[in-house]
């Protein structure tokens, strides 16, 4: 009797460490997502600010003389905006938290966060620049 008891309390102990475990390590990874998803929600609207930006571009490279100076730096705008907004795509097509373990998907929402961040200047400086 004396043995089961003891073998009992610390199938319990065991049992609620692991639950405890679980809990921090859902914690973790759900503060990380938000982070990153916050990144995204916060620049995925100013895709209609590349997409107006570079409509006038294109408006004003059909208006100008060949010839113009300005024309280059449209046409680096275009591509700018174009380069932004497919890392935007790109970014949310390949987004895929991994069927893993633990530390496997907080590694690549790590990641996943530098690559958003990185996303979110590109775009931010394109729509500067125009």
């Amino acid at each position: 009797m004396k043995f089961t008891v003891s073998t009992f309390i610390a199938l319990m102990l065991l049992l609620t460490s692991c639950d405890s475990l679980q809990k921090v390590q859902k914690t973790e990874f759900d503060t990380l997502f938000a982070e990153v998803m916050k990144i995204h929600d916060d620049v995925m609207p100013e895709t209609n600010n590349l997409y107006k930006l570079k409509k006038i571009a294109q408006e004003n490279i059909a208006v100008l003389p060949d010839t113009s100076s300005m024309i280059k730096e449209l046409m680096d705008i275009q591509l700018l905006s174009d380069k932004a907004d497919d890392a935007m795509m790109d970014w949310m097509a390949n987004f895929k938290i991994p069927e893993s373990d633990h530390k496997s998907k907080i590694t690549y929402l790590q990641n996943e966060k530098i690559v958003i961040t990185d996303v979110r200047g590109l775009m931010l400086s394109t729509i500067y620049k125009g």
